[in-house]
């Protein structure tokens, strides 16, 4: 695999920014800074306008990078699929989402209003579906074995995680808000919240801790706040908090989510009391969880594999 990375720096302001055209060769085939801006702008829930600013403003050419590579990645996938004669076809994207439509009771026409109300629109949400089938496919054709679970093993998985299932427990959260004041928040207070959350986000998973991740978002978003706070009962949290929080060991770190007041980022800092729940209660929904689990580490292993015999030449 070459990757060849030259900075394209524009007269003013001193700083590298991506110009349009063609970002990246795979396997010979373009990928282009349009589809990254549409990627991002999918990715963030915000109009392509503010993607394309954000690309061109952005400092630090690993967040632009992050999202080539996730297209990179697309790519590798769509070809080894292509290679072994299954390819996802636009039918079968069809019916995936007919499936989707029907299981909610709605027609074409409410399901894109749905969309909408969410800052999708339906292209985004059929590439949105495509990726999903495309990684299923790709695993369950090379690493099916590797991914399957056994009732003992999600059982083994249930005491290992034990924390996370504690009834009557309490817990004590750092917490980082971006606070929106209403539902019908300006588009922009919109995007530069999401942005902030994602840059945040990308921060902590490099190492950074919340607090200094928040000295990294005020430029974005200067309304972020942190909090610690005291011990609460799991049950008084947010409904989104809780669910959340509910998937984390102590001291992991949420991904960005909504919740009507704005988005959050929460680290679960301990948990005291409790006593254990009942594995039934939870059995089918940790076997899921296990599922994806080895999933993505199946998939991850995949994509490593593939750029191994790849040619790829990213331009940034």
């Amino acid at each position: 695999m070459g990757i060849g990375i030259a900075l394209l720096l524009c007269a003013a302001p001193a700083h590298p920014r991506v110009i349009d055209g063609v970002v990246a060769l795979v396997n010979e085939e373009p990928i282009t800074f349009s589809e990254v801006r549409e990627e991002v702008a999918e990715g963030m829930g915000v109009p392509v306008g503010d993607a394309d600013a954000f690309l061109r403003e952005e400092r630090d050419p690993g967040t632009v990078l992050r999202w080539i590579r996730g297209l990179v990645e697309s790519a590798l996938i769509r070809m080894e699929l292509t290679k072994k004669g299954q390819a996802v076809s636009e039918a079968d994207i069809d019916r995936a989402v007919g499936s989707v439509r029907k299981a909610n009771g709605v027609d074409e026409k409410q399901f894109s209003e749905i969309l909408a109300r969410e800052g999708i629109t339906l292209s985004a949400y059929r590439r949105r579906i495509r990726w999903q089938i495309e990684r299923g496919a790709i695993v369950r054709a090379r690493k099916f074995k590797e991914v399957s679970v056994t009732e003992d093993e999600v059982r083994d998985y249930f005491r290992e995680n034990s924390e996370r299932f504690l009834v009557d427990a309490q817990v004590r959260l750092e917490t980082m808000f971006f606070p929106l004041s209403s539902a019908g928040a300006a588009a922009d207070t919109m995007a530069r919240a999401r942005f902030a959350a994602q840059q945040a986000s990308d921060a902590v998973r490099s190492g950074k801790t919340l607090a200094e991740a928040l000295e990294i978002v005020h430029g974005t978003f200067s309304g972020a706040r942190l909090f610690s706070g005291d011990f609460l009962p799991a049950e008084d949290l947010l409904p989104e908090v809780q669910r959340e929080a509910g998937r984390l060991r102590t001291g992991e770190v949420s991904p960005p989510f909504f919740t009507e007041a704005g988005m959050y980022i929460v680290r679960v800092l301990e948990r005291r009391g409790g006593k254990l729940g009942e594995f039934a209660v939870v059995k089918d929904s940790l076997t899921e969880e296990l599922t994806d689990r080895r999933s993505e580490k199946a998939f991850a292993d995949i994509i490593e594999e593939l750029k191994k015999s790849a040619s790829i030449d990213v331009r940034l």
